[in-house]
């Protein structure tokens, strides 16, 4: 993963942001939207586990108590908004074709996600390039992956007629859900312009290919 150049260069964010003095209630969506880029861009430059709540605060022109009411802690800058694309895969998995295989279901349900939860692509970006270089970052929110998970098992349990409880849905949903984390990893480490739902595709389609259960003749069957 570190394998790959990021042509990153530091921004300076000090004064670009200042405080306004709003009446009592949430920060705009927008406002939040614009201050966890500019976080996601510190913790990149500077690394996730090396700066302090306080260091994106200063930077992003403001207290540290304002940041927290924006973020309660630091993994929020990075976990925060991902409800709405959850909610979107279980949508999607519950519509899908009944045709398609369940690699291609999943696929499908993916590209759906990409399409109707589109981030930015420079957003979404930077939030998985942090995730990439932060090694264990998943256990500061693991209702995340958790949820995510469930999703993935009781899909596969449902189109293989399996309980979910079982070891086959368990561990195909782990597969695919590591399947997509990696190939998300792949594509926020580069810079080139491919669409992050074509490398989730790309991906899926190969493990797709490796479960396949008709072999050549030429292979060991397992």
């Amino acid at each position: 993963m570190t394998d790959y150049v990021i042509n990153h260069r530091p921004r300076r964010y000090r004064g670009c942001m200042p405080e306004t003095h709003r009446g009592r209630g949430r920060p705009r969506s927008a406002n939040v939207s614009a201050l966890r880029m500019r976080a996601l861009d510190i913790l990149i430059d500077r690394g996730y586990d090396a700066v302090t709540m306080s260091e994106i605060a200063a930077d992003a022109g403001m207290s540290v108590r304002t940041l927290h009411r924006y973020f309660p802690t630091k993994a929020d800058i990075v976990w925060g908004g991902l409800d709405g694309a959850l909610d979107t895969l279980r949508s999607a998995l519950e519509t899908t074709d009944e045709r398609l295989s369940i690699i291609g279901a999943v696929t499908e349900a993916m590209v759906s996600v990409f399409h109707e939860e589109a981030e930015e692509a420079t957003f979404g970006r930077a939030r998985l390039r942090v995730i990439a270089l932060t090694p264990g970052l998943e256990i500061t929110h693991p209702d995340v992956y958790r949820r995510w998970r469930e999703e993935t098992v009781a899909f596969v349990a449902r189109r293989s007629g399996a309980d979910p409880a079982d070891v086959r849905p368990q561990a195909a949903g782990a597969a695919i859900q590591t399947t997509i984390m990696e190939a998300l990893a792949w594509w926020a480490m580069r810079n080139d312009d491919v669409a992050a739902a074509d490398v989730v595709a790309e991906a899926l389609s190969g493990l797709a290919h490796l479960a396949d259960p008709v072999r050549r003749s030429s292979e060991i069957p397992y």
